[in-house]
């Protein structure tokens, strides 16, 4: 039976959705803490996301994002825009968006075979997160592990731990072959994160 979920609950699903495990770190820290510079921020289903000046994505937000530097920054800025992209899909936007933005396997059969189950409803302003910023637990040529960092109106924080995976000359969402996922609480700004807030215009 289908169920109408309001959209900003489903943002919050698709964020915890792209969640799982991390790879080998071979950048040096430095490079994986440089903030990526940011040309504008565009609004996507009711949430601002950053563009990048060289990492991407190219293209515009009626499209699925692509386009992103092979650095920590492009890895970055796909896991933040793409997984936004994709939980504020509408149910007649969403098939087209999971083919262009995540990776093919049984994550993404599991996640379109749930969302077919679901009518979105609108976005509630009041549900609807600021993206504050990102940190990165792991980085390799082949995938990265970004943690999502979100405010909510309530001024909590929360992490959403998303995996991206280089294929096709792109970053992509790996997106879990699990139901489970992880989003933390956050008491605090995390010591690590690159700070994206003050980019805005």
């Amino acid at each position: 039976m289908r169920r109408r979920w309001a959209r900003a609950a489903a943002v919050a699903v698709a964020l915890v959705a792209v969640s799982c495990g991390g790879s080998e770190t071979t950048e040096t820290a430095g490079s994986i803490t440089d903030p990526p510079q940011i040309a504008r921020w565009v609004t996507v289903g009711g949430i601002e996301v950053p563009i990048g000046t060289t990492d991407g994505p190219r293209g515009g937000e009626w499209e699925p994002f692509a386009g992103f530097s092979h650095t920590p920054q492009g890895a970055a800025l796909a896991a933040i825009t793409q997984s936004v992209q994709l939980a504020t899909a509408s149910d007649r936007t969403w098939p087209q968006v999971l083919a262009g933005v995540a990776a093919p396997g049984e994550g993404r059969d599991l996640y379109a075979a749930h969302r077919a189950l679901v009518e979105m409803s609108g976005t509630d302003p009041e549900m609807v997160p600021t993206i504050v910023g990102y940190t990165i637990a792991d980085y390799s040529d082949t995938a990265a592990t970004v943690g999502v960092v979100q405010r909510f109106s309530d001024n909590s924080l929360a992490s959403a731990t998303t995996q991206v995976v280089w294929i096709d000359d792109d970053w992509r969402l790996n997106l879990p072959s699990e139901t489970a996922a992880t989003i933390t609480a956050l008491d605090g700004v995390p010591s690590e994160l690159v700070d994206l807030e003050e980019t805005r215009k």
